[in-house]
């Protein structure tokens, strides 16, 4: 039930009431194609002939080809053509060159900016010829058949492939990567039927498309409501059953966003039914928010912020804190980044359709098994510890001086791709020489049976050692001559089965004997391997198709305390461990988790870069004035 409260903010709280601009958004299609409607003009009197002595004379001004992001390789492609236009014909203008321009100005359905592909100087150099105003029809013919080939070659290779190859700006990416070759990149120049190219080249991916609508709608938000900041905490933490001036905003918050009132469908769909009837009579702002007053925050509303807290990643407990009141006031611009940046990635990696495989999402701490699209199996995942925020200065360092003692922790998980061949029972842990140098030596250092309680034994050239007998204090940690083992059992730090997959830096998912992590809602824990809260259902999964294995077999096996066991699998599996932090989910949430790598802020830079780069080479038309 609605405590009094809280009914009396539903009956007077609003928003603005969305403009004629949010709804021409919504009217778009998400796709970032044009609406579905053909689009057919008259063809007007032009005199195409004349064009291509234009677009000569264009070639050779210098600060035409730099104003172009593809000017060396347009000039090659149209000097083989003797400066034929492309897209310039007495038949088909302007038919060709408004298919072509209105995918551009959809553009930012994709995240990406119209004016990368010269939408605006396209724009007013149509205007010009189709209202006659143009003193040299010809050479603004020539420029627009120009603009369109430039932005046309960006627009279809960023479309296709991204703006981006991730291993230039990302040393951590190792995913499959398909960049354009010479061939694919021209071959937009040679399409007769430029409408159904530019249709089909459109990202057809569910999560690509649902992500596109998210995006659509919170742009749409941005325009059509108010996004007042929630007052800072003056307690710890406001509980169920507690009163505070703090819930009217909090409240507010959420039914924008959709948790409040039983929506939990995506923002707009799910909540301008509920406040438009207010919005006749009240429009909300900060202050408005202030004069409501204390309201309790009674179950409805702490089932509301649960699911925020969900929605977001954040340790769900109903209980609002710092942290879940820190998301709140991350403003909506950066969430709308978060949409356009995640776009970028799927662009540059798109699933198999078909068959088996598995997805670990960094940020998201989740597994996801796949069958033929459908979800066979989820669980939560434990991954690599983020990097220190000083990390680049500490690199610095350990480059200058080349000592091992200065070279910082990057425990990171890689994004990587590769296949499930084999599992191992009962595994035995060769411990790396930087946690036997970090960790081990120390504990060993502060109490001398350390290692053998947690059933480590110790190498020297191969021959072992007793640990007991070597005094620690007399070797530096970094130059230790010995190596470290763990037996299986109680307290392997690999639990009781790893997963094996071929990759180059010893990277696999294992069981863990640490549970309690599961528990957290950040788990960036590891040493960069990804530990699995449900093994014995995850080689359950694999192990289909498999022979003479299965859950109960593998469990006997561990439990007889046999020596290590690899078991080899009858069907190789997929795996792509990938950093996405905003998607759709399967009920059609928008999920958004915390950038825990700093891999967004690190493409978000690179795209901002890249616009300013687009933006300092003027338009073509502006240069000519």
């Amino acid at each position: 039930m609605i405590l009094p409260g809280l009914l009396a903010l539903a009956l007077c709280t609003g928003c603005d009431v969305i403009s004629q601009k949010a709804e021409a958004l919504f009217a778009d299609n998400a796709s970032g194609a044009p609406p579905a409607e053909s689009y057919e003009f008259a063809s007007r009197s032009i005199d195409a002939g004349a064009v291509a002595p234009q677009l000569r004379k264009l070639f050779a001004v210098d600060r035409v080809r730099n104003a172009l992001t593809h000017g060396d390789t347009l000039l090659q492609q149209y000097r083989a053509r003797d400066f034929r236009p492309y897209w310039i014909s007495e038949t088909q203008f302007p038919t060709r060159v408004l298919h072509i321009l209105r995918y551009f100005m959809h553009a930012g359905n994709h995240g990406l900016h119209p004016d990368w592909y010269h939408a605006s100087a396209l724009q007013r150099l149509l205007d010009r010829v189709l209202t006659g105003e143009t003193e040299n029809q010809a050479e603004t013919l020539a420029e627009i058949d120009l603009l369109l080939s430039d932005g046309l070659l960006s627009y279809a290779s960023h479309v296709r492939y991204g703006v981006f190859n991730p291993k230039r700006i990302d040393r951590g990416y190792h995913l499959p990567v398909t960049r354009p070759g010479l061939r694919e990149f021209l071959e937009p120049l040679d399409i007769v039927d430029i409408a159904a190219y530019l249709r089909n080249i459109q990202p057809r991916a569910a999560r690509y498309r649902q992500l596109q609508d998210a995006l659509r709608e919170y742009r749409a938000m941005r325009l059509a409501y108010a996004w007042p900041r929630i007052p800072d905490l003056t307690v710890d933490k406001i509980e169920p059953g507690d009163t505070s001036s703090v819930l009217p905003a909090v409240a507010h918050r959420l039914m924008l966003t959709g948790e409040l009132f039983g929506s939990g469908e995506p923002p707009m769909r799910g909540t301008v039914g509920v406040v438009d009837i207010a919005t006749q009579v009240f429009r909300l702002d900060s202050t408005r928010l202030a004069r409501i007053g204390p309201i309790p925050f009674d179950s409805t509303l702490v089932r509301a912020v649960r699911r925020y807290q969900a929605r977001h990643g954040l340790l769900v407990d109903g209980i609002i804190g710092s942290r879940t009141v820190g998301r709140m006031n991350r403003d909506i611009d950066g969430y709308i980044e978060q949409m356009e940046v995640n776009l970028e990635r799927f662009r540059w990696l798109r699933y198999p359709e078909k068959g088996r495989y598995i997805v670990v999402n960094i940020p998201a701490y989740w597994l996801d098994a796949y069958e033929d699209g459908e979800v066979g199996a989820s669980m939560a995942v434990c991954v690599g510890e983020r990097k220190s925020r000083w990390y680049g200065d500490q690199l610095a360092r350990y480059n200058r001086t080349r000592a091992r003692r200065h070279q910082p922790k990057d425990h990171e998980t890689p994004q990587l791709h590769g296949e499930f061949t084999h599992f191992i029972i009962n595994p035995i842990w060769n411990v790396p020489g930087s946690i036997a140098s970090r960790e081990l030596y120390f504990s060993a250092l502060k109490d001398s049976s350390y290692l053998s309680k947690k059933r480590y034994k110790v190498y020297y050239r191969d021959s072992l050692v007793d640990a007991s007998s070597i005094d620690w204090s007399s070797h530096n940690p970094y130059s230790m001559p010995y190596k470290f083992k763990q037996e299986p059992g109680a307290g392997n730090a690999l639990g009781a089965i790893k997963f094996m997959f071929h990759n180059d830096f010893s990277i696999y998912l294992h069981d863990t004997p640490q549970q309690f992590a599961f528990r957290r809602s950040v788990r960036a824990v590891s040493h960069g391997c990804v530990r699995i809260e449900e093994p014995m259902e995850f080689a359950q999964y694999l192990l289909r198709g498999t022979p003479k294995w299965d859950v109960g077999r593998i469990k006997s096996t561990i439990w007889s305390g046999a020596r290590s066991k690899p078991v080899f699998l009858h069907q190789k599996t997929p795996l792509y461990i990938d950093y996405v932090t905003a998607w759709v989910d399967r009920d059609g949430l928008l999920q958004l988790r915390d950038d825990i790598y700093r891999k967004d802020a690190a493409l978000a830079a690179a795209m901002k870069r890249y616009d300013r780069k687009m933006r300092t080479a003027r338009p073509l038309l502006e240069q000519r004035q």
